[in-house]
């Protein structure tokens, strides 16, 4: 069932404050938790014994940063817009991590992660990288996350500026998901995984697309 976009307004999803504070994000708070997050990843590294070069940890930096956009997609596709009717409750944590934005999507507090789930869920991933790379696994962990937060600077941006002569395609690609195809383009940094994967929206309707960029941007 397609979403009722609103252009305007804010979601309540906690009645306890302390809940609904922690899922209000800013750009700055979300500028600050990536790179303070990145950067002890990197330390970590080293503290966990670490012998890498400059050049070692930068190649092991990208290699993170380029595998979050083939990420970025899955968990956008497949977690993100998980079906209502998955299991028991599946229809409020969708719309707990997803839903609300589509129903809001020009809502600037919960268009980045905030601070405290972005730790929680930095975690197992670090861990993971860490179990499979040894080591540089947090290096790895380190560019990962920031490929997060490029995409997130990304996202942020599409919702709430006009699009930059050379960034509108990516522009109208997520307008397109959000008010015309919520089944297709899942990339939003990116549209090289709905190109492989085959989600690309229909690339007719031109009209309908600049008019809903022109009502989100009013």
């Amino acid at each position: 069932m397609k979403t009722q976009v609103k252009i305007k307004g804010q979601a309540r999803l906690f009645q306890n404050p302390i809940l609904e504070f922690f899922t209000k994000s800013s750009l700055i708070e979300s500028t600050l938790s990536s790179v303070a997050i990145s950067v002890i990843c990197i330390w970590a590294g080293y503290w966990l014994g670490a012998q890498h070069s400059a050049k070692q940890v930068a190649l092991w930096f990208l290699g993170g940063f380029l595998t979050w956009s083939f990420f970025e997609y899955l968990l956008h596709r497949y977690f993100f817009h998980i079906a209502e009717t998955a299991f028991k409750g599946s229809a409020r944590l969708q719309y707990i991590i997803h839903g609300v934005h589509h129903e809001y999507p020009n809502d600037a507090q919960r268009t980045l992660l905030p601070t405290l789930p972005k730790i929680i869920l930095t975690i197992p991933f670090f861990t993971l990288y860490w179990l499979i790379f040894g080591n540089a696994g947090a290096f790895f962990a380190s560019g990962f996350l920031m490929g997060y937060y490029v995409y997130s600077l990304i996202h942020y941006s599409i919702h709430r500026f006009k699009a930059p002569k050379f960034f509108k395609p990516l522009w109208e690609h997520h307008h397109r998901h959000h008010h015309l195809n919520e089944d297709k383009a899942f990339g939003v940094s990116s549209t090289i995984w709905d190109h492989v994967f085959n989600t690309m929206p229909p690339q007719k309707d031109a009209r309908k697309v600049a008019e809903v960029i022109n009502k989100s941007d009013s």
